[in-house]
Order: C-alpha cells, then structure tokens, then sequence
C-alpha cells in the first residue's frame, strides 16, 4: 500500500484540451501530443485544495398510526462543479529575449477567452482586463500528479484571484476557480525534466525555480485624487489585499433519473476591489489627511474619483505594480488600537476621457518587473 503526500504534489496548467469540451488531451492513441507552448508546470504553495461534491436529495415518510412505516430513501442528483484553489509566488522571469513569469498563463486565463490577456514584454510583461468582455474564459485544464496518484480537472474556470499584502509574507497570489469533471488517470512517466509518456505523451515548460521572490513589506501606494492626477498621497501600508472576481455561474440540468452534472457557465460581473492598512499618520500627504479631504470634500460624494497603483516589491527593479486608473475609495474606518490605524476600501472603475465609464474595461494592469532580463 502506497501514501500519496502532498509535500510531492506537482501541478500542471495545460490549453491542449479539446477546443468544444475542455477535455484534457492525453497525447495517446494519437491524439494530440502535449508540447511546451500547450503545457507548463507551476509551483504552488501548500494549501492546495480540490473537491467535487454531491446534490443529494432525501424522501422521508411521515405517518401516523400504531405501526408507522419511518424509512427514507436517498438520491444523487447531481455532480456539483470542481471546486479548485492554489498559491502561487508573484515571480517576474528572464524569458531571454522577454520579461515573463510562470504564473503568466493563470493572468491570461483569468482576464481572457484565449490568453491574450497576458503578454511577454521586453520592459515588463502584463496582464490587462482589455479582453475580458466575454461570457466564457479561456478553456484549460490542470493535471495534478501525487506520489501514486494523479487527477485530472477538464474545462477549468478562473473564478477569483487574491493578492495578500501581508508584510511578513513573500507577495503571493491566491488563485481559485471551478471545473467541469474531476478524473484520475494512470500517473505518467516522466521521461527526463520536460518529457513525460504513459498516460499522458509529449513535453512540457519545465518549473522556473530562479526567478527572483519578492518581499511584500517593501510594496508602496501611489494614490492621488482625480482621475487626471490631483493631491498625492503617501500611506505606508501595514497590510491589505486585492481581488480581482469573474463572479462565474454554472447551470446545472435537473433531469430525473440521472445524476445531473454542470452543462455549462457564464461570466458575470467583473470585480475589482481591495483594502489597505496603514497607520493613521498625522500630515497632508499621509493617510490622516487622506481622510480629513475625504470627510471635508468627498463624505457627500457618491463617487469620489482616485488614482491608484500598488507597487509590490517597492520601487525596486523586482516588483509587481497594480495600476488602477480609476478607483472610488470609501470613507476610511479607523482602528482604535495601540497605535491607531485605519483601513481604506476601494472599488475599480471602467474610465474613459477622464470620466468614469461603466463600459470601458480598463479597470486594472498587472506589471511584472525584474532586473534579470
């Protein structure tokens, strides 16, 4: 008897799927091979959790009279959609020629219906909401092989991605998502460091285990009121976070007599919002005069206009920058603690002649940054 222990868990994110189902393609009995344009392996943080649960439905008897009967019968309606969630480390990478990062992919599959939203650059690589105006999002599956043991999740969603700014953390993202169908497969081969066969044939990117970490508790704001640049603000964070949501919704079938599984999903709306810690500082340009302009000018305000880009990383060459070029913050809550310190929420906008434009998707731009390149 063999244990399966997550410690050596290895997760792959692959787009050779079936273009119709988002079957995974195995690459055997000629099908497909899978390649490393197609498939690529991501390291993920330990936490890592995937399920698919059963809708079942319960008939009881309820009678009176000396000898009541009390049994009850139990149904399986349906397979609920694969619930899936990992973590993966913000790592910008030499591509050679390109900035690039591993988790590249997971930002095009999040934003987009093919992975455009993601692109390499020789400045920065990013990722960008200007695709994300569609109904489905790119079809993809992940591979995840144990010890013994290896599943397979097809027809993969991107539902939310979550950026922690905690100061004793490496910056990190948080990614979740749902699935058709759950399967196991015979665990593949490995060839060599690239090349599996079996079960699953062809190659793979291989894990980039240089790229450079980055260290959240030297991440700056940059905020300014207007969305053409007003009063500057400086906060020296002490926490917060960021998420990014397609609000997914799957339709389920509700036929009798067959356990009902997912037929399909939709987009819904996209949300783009966060909190930021900092310690309620005393001056014009720190978060204590952040909140007196909001009380004074902006607490009658339904829409109060901001600026925003997050530097993860700081202003270092190895960062990550969160641009958001129209935000509306709320009213800042203050924490009476030790050292008093406040949380600000804000809220994404679509923006367009310096305006805020409930069409427009340009709420967010992701940029890799590293000096390796």
């Amino acid at each position: 008897m063999s244990y399966n222990l997550i410690r050596n868990a290895r997760v792959f994110f692959t787009t050779n799927v079936d273009p119709n189902t988002g079957v995974v393609i195995s690459g055997v009995d000629g099908s497909t091979d899978h390649t490393a344009g197609l498939t690529r392996e991501i390291q993920v943080l330990d936490g890592m959790s995937f399920s698919q649960n059963t809708t079942t439905e319960t008939v009881t008897l309820n009678e009176a009279g000396a000898t009541p009967s009390r049994g009850q019968r139990q149904f399986n309606t349906a397979l609920d959609p694969v619930d899936f969630s990992f973590t993966t480390y913000m790592r910008p990478a030499d591509g050679g020629t390109n900035i690039t990062a591993e988790e590249g992919v997971l930002w095009g599959a999040l934003f987009s219906a093919n992975g455009s939203a993601w692109t390499d650059g020789g400045t920065y690589a990013q990722a960008t909401t200007s695709n994300s105006n569609v109904h489905q999002l790119q079809k993809f599956g992940l591979i995840i092989i144990l010890d013994t043991t290896t599943f397979v999740i097809d027809d993969c969603v991107l539902n939310t991605a979550t950026v922690d700014f905690g100061l004793d953390a490496i910056a990190s993202i948080q990614w979740a998502g749902q699935a058709k169908a759950l399967r196991q497969i015979a665990t593949p081969t490995f060839v060599d460091a690239d090349t599996w066969s079996g079960s699953l044939v062809g190659d793979f990117k291989n894990k980039n285990t240089t790229a450079p970490y980055i260290a959240n508790k030297l991440s700056v704001i940059e905020l300014s009121s207007g969305l053409t640049g007003g009063t500057a603000y400086t906060l020296a964070l002490i926490g917060g976070s960021l998420t990014i949501t397609n609000n997914i919704t799957y339709l389920m079938p509700a036929n009798l007599g067959v356990v009902n599984q997912p037929a399909t999903y939709f987009t819904g709306t996209r949300g783009i919002s966060g909190t930021l810690n900092c310690y309620l500082r005393t001056g014009a340009p720190n978060s204590a005069g952040l909140m007196k302009d909001l009380l004074d000018g902006s607490s009658s305000d339904v829409d109060p206009a901001f600026r925003a880009t997050i530097k993860v990383g700081g202003t270092g060459a190895d960062r990550v920058e969160f641009n958001m070029p129209a935000i509306v913050l709320s009213i800042p809550s203050v924490n009476t603690e030790q050292v008093v310190s406040t949380s600000i929420t804000f809220t994404a906008q679509g923006s367009a002649s310096n305006a805020f434009d409930i069409a427009q998707q340009n709420e967010l731009t992701v940029k890799y940054y590293t000096t390796n390149a």
